[in-house]
């Protein structure tokens, strides 16, 4: 991955909706970043949650529906949930947070069950500002975190073994993230908050219970989000319940 955090920046400055300002969009990523605490507070999780989020046009809005949904370490799920946000920030790498924070803080809320420790389909440390949205859910809700995602936004693999390879910052060489090999692909995992890159590497082999590159909390969470999104579409369910 050649991305270099300029170019990334010209990316997001190029996207941006009037009336942000890039600059201090990064200045609030860095703040929250300093935020991070990559410690153990939870080494055996016994509740594992995973929140996705698939997007749907209706009405000429777009809507981002979240589900989180919580399994014990058997993959068995023990609590769900989906709610749907309207969405007003576009699509822009590196700011992906300010789009899908909000669904998927409201979706988590939702769930009955207070689960140990949250894997999120995307990025947490392996980020240009340390700032996935692993990480800004983590610091924001203060649970351990882990970004967990299927591509590698920042960084490049170094270090590689026959399983794994470390995600290095190509400007100072730290390590950022690892790359789980999962059936000849990939599995891009960071620290989102409140754990270490090892437990957070441990947790997401233990859940890798298909041949996807999603851990088992994940998928799940991720089928559902596209099973309200095909009822949405075919009509069959009424997007405003969820609102």
């Amino acid at each position: 991955m050649k991305r270099s955090r300029k170019r990334l920046d010209a990316i997001a400055r190029a996207r941006l909706p009037e009336g942000y300002d890039l600059d201090r969009l990064r200045n609030m990523q860095k703040i929250l970043a300093s935020r991070v605490v990559e410690r153990d507070v939870v080494q055996d999780p016994e509740k594992i949650c995973g929140i996705d989020l698939a997007y749907v046009k209706e009405k000429g809005k777009e809507i981002g529906i979240a589900c989180a949904v919580v399994c014990n370490r058997h993959g068995e799920i023990i609590d769900r949930s989906c709610r749907a946000v309207n969405i007003e920030f576009p699509y822009i790498p590196t700011l992906l947070s300010l789009r899908e924070l909000r669904p998927m803080v409201v979706a988590f809320r939702s769930l009955r069950e207070r689960p140990d420790i949250v894997m999120i389909d995307g990025h947490g440390k392996a980020h240009p500002y340390r700032l996935g949205i692993a990480s800004h859910f983590g610091v924001v809700m203060k649970v351990p975190t882990i970004g967990c995602a299927k591509s590698l936004l920042y960084g490049e693999l170094s270090n590689c073994r026959e399983d794994q390879c470390d995600i290095v910052d190509p400007e100072n060489g730290e390590i950022i993230g690892r790359a789980l090999k999962h059936y000849n692909k990939y599995v891009y995992v960071s620290v989102g908050n409140l754990v270490t890159l090892d437990t957070a590497c441990r947790v997401v082999r233990e859940m890798l219970r298909t041949r996807s590159q999603m851990p088992l909390p994940i998928l799940y969470a991720h089928n559902m989000c596209n099973e309200y999104k095909r009822r949405v579409i075919r009509g069959t369910t009424d997007i405003e319940r969820f609102l």
